[in-house]
């Protein structure tokens, strides 16, 4: 348990030294471009020195693109909370044993996304399961990589308290090891506002008890409902850019669905003359430009770094966008945030929930991460599963498939996998067996 905790206690040390702007970035470079128009107002309401950029944002495909076509495509099927993580899972850079477990683990969380057995009981469960024995340790790292991992915050936490330290951690807060205490101990006298015992008690002033409890107002002690509560399928502005082809050349474009911001002139101006304003004015007008330009600083870094990211997933998966699935290549996030020189989990939040607007439709960046089907193939799962769907629609039905000649069929092809994961794969399209299929 030892090892457990001092890899908890120094990322906990690396967080709380991060600068103010690593933090904001963090931040922001989880928000899709609804949320980040929401941050924005706020900015705006709460920061006198920040003004809005009337702009136009209009692109090719506001003409080009027709939303009737039944070509066209939207995802609107909602994902079940299971569904997410298992599509989180399959793209996660985590030996294949381990993933085993962690599957084992999704298929028993609550709605809410949370563990109701003991590790114990998950220890049982595992061993029962897999042929390989693990101890009570081993189980606790791997809940410990889930936690830190997958997406929402909070999920394949315990209790409440674990739930809302775990979203803490993500978002950097401030005076986090105290925070953490105060969670721990006293959670139901900070949801009573007790401030005057927590005060007595920790030695803290009501103010910073206040901006605490303002902190965990925005922490959600059920991450895993949010899924149920989002938009079963984006609308016409909910995608980061807008992705097309020129001459087999990638062409990215921006959809700057929110508000663009600068300096006030005014504020600018008026902060140069420090003589005509008293000391408070002149402090106050100085941090607030200071805050602004910060916010305007790292906007600019995180859409540079998705630019990055996802042309880069785009040029990689350029044939699936123009042919579509059977052309996926096998992508994990590690291959990207190694391109990229960042953390894996920079590319976790850039993909989540976020999508691309293109000829095909609007695709979720999740759907550009495949494995591979086997170390020896070049060929990923969604694009054999998209190749077995088109064998089974064109063949002759009086004499259906077998999943040995599919398998037969796609060994010519050079892609060679057994016939028991033809057979997952065709359960995973809800395909009968050719003996169901025969007309």
């Amino acid at each position: 348990m030892n090892k457990i905790s001092n890899k908890i206690i120094i990322s906990t040390k690396q967080k709380a030294n991060l600068s103010p702007q690593s933090k904001l970035f963090i931040k922001l470079i989880s928000l899709n471009n609804t949320k980040l128009d929401k941050l924005i107002s706020d900015e705006l309401d709460d920061n006198p020195c920040i003004e809005e950029i009337m702009v136009s944002t209009k692109s090719k495909f506001d003409n080009s693109i027709n939303y009737n076509d039944p070509n066209f495509q939207i995802e609107n099927d909602p994902l079940t909370l299971k569904d997410y993580l298992m599509e989180q899972l399959r793209t996660l850079n985590m030996k294949a044993k381990d993933k085993k477990i962690v599957q084992l683990i999704i298929f028993s969380l609550n709605d809410s996304g949370q563990i109701d057995q003991s590790n114990e009981e998950i220890l049982d469960l595992v061993n029962k399961n897999l042929s390989k024995k693990y101890t009570k340790i081993q189980i606790e790292e791997i809940i410990k990589k889930c936690q830190e991992s997958f997406d929402p915050p909070g999920i394949f936490t315990r209790s409440l308290a674990e739930c809302l330290k775990v979203q803490m951690r993500f978002k950097n807060l401030e005076d986090i090891d105290l925070k953490n205490k105060i969670i721990s101990n006293d959670i139901e006298l900070l949801g009573n506002k007790d401030f005057k015992e927590l005060a007595i008690k920790y030695g803290v002033s009501k103010k910073f008890l206040n901006i605490f409890f303002d902190e965990i107002k925005d922490l959600n002690p059920k991450p895993g409902d949010l899924l149920s509560n989002e938009k079963a399928s984006p609308g016409p502005s909910d995608y980061e850019a807008y992705v097309y082809f020129e001459e087999d050349k990638l062409v990215y474009q921006p959809n700057k669905a929110y508000k663009e911001i600068k300096i006030s002139d005014y504020y600018e101006k008026l902060i140069t003359n420090k003589s005509s304003l008293s000391k408070e004015v002149s402090e106050f007008i100085g941090l607030k430009i200071d805050h602004a330009s910060l916010l305007i600083k790292t906007i600019r870094e995180r859409n540079d770094m998705y630019e990055k990211a996802i042309k880069l997933i785009c040029e990689i998966q350029s044939n699936f966008i123009k042919k579509g699935e059977k052309y996926l290549k096998p992508l994990k996030l590690s291959d990207i945030s190694s391109e990229l020189n960042v953390h894996e989990s920079t590319v976790s939040r850039i993909t989540s929930n976020k999508y691309i607007l293109c000829e095909r439709g609007i695709i979720n960046l999740k759907e550009f991460f495949s494995n591979k089907v086997d170390s020896d193939s070049d060929t990923s799962s969604v694009s054999i599963r998209s190749l077995i769907e088109e064998m089974v629609k064109s063949e002759d039905k009086k004499n259906p498939l077998s999943d040995e000649s599919i398998r037969e069929k796609l060994a010519i092809k050079n892609i060679n996998i057994a016939r028991r994961t033809i057979a997952k794969y065709r359960n995973v399209l809800k395909i009968p067996s050719s003996s169901r299929r025969r007309a």
